[in-house]
């Protein structure tokens, strides 16, 4: 049964069904291709990028650009980031199978409580994107965890977003992802 996830492996399911499901030829015919590495990592980045768009204004690197802030939206957008680390550990799972493993350990820290960090946000936005083009994923992973503390985001409302988020995007795969016939 579907259920909200309360767990590492709860999410890597939940997106191993969204994964399957946005693969499948759609109904207007349209047919994704298979995504690759630097397909997923790429999506990640454009997310993150989307997360840096709703930050408040100390932090917003749109220095000109007047906008009212939004937790929510913010937290959104954040989450929309965890979606594609996701996406990768079941796609790299494929061949290394340790790897979710691996990835599970920053998570339970986070989940936890251990992360601390005295580091300013605008240093671990650098660490992140440096360590995720690098291929240093495991670590990005590790930093997105940073980020979350930094922005006093927990692991109920990551959960909670998550799900919510990807209840929308089951239903989206032959809607607003396609081109109306």
């Amino acid at each position: 049964m579907i259920s909200k996830p309360r767990s590492f492996d709860d999410l890597l399911y939940l997106q191993k069904l969204l994964d399957k499901e946005v693969s499948k030829p759609r109904k207007n015919g349209f047919v994704p291709r298979k995504r690759n590495d630097m397909d997923i990592l790429s999506a990640l980045d454009d997310e993150f990028q989307e997360w840096q768009k709703e930050l408040p204004y100390e932090y917003n690197f749109k220095t000109w650009k007047q906008k009212e802030y939004s937790r929510e939206k913010e937290l959104e957008e954040f989450v929309d980031v965890l979606f594609f680390f996701l996406q990768y550990v079941n796609y790299q799972a494929e061949v290394h199978y340790c790897i979710v493993e691996i990835f599970t350990e920053p998570f339970n820290d986070f989940c936890a409580g251990r992360i601390k960090t005295t580091t300013v946000l605008s240093g671990w936005i650098g660490i992140f994107k440096e360590e995720l083009w690098s291929r240093e994923i495991v670590e990005a992973f590790e930093s997105y965890f940073y980020i979350a503390t930094k922005r006093g985001f927990n692991i109920d409302e990551i959960l909670e977003t998550y799900w919510n988020k990807w209840k929308i995007n089951i239903k989206r795969i032959n809607k607003d992802w396609v081109i109306q016939e």
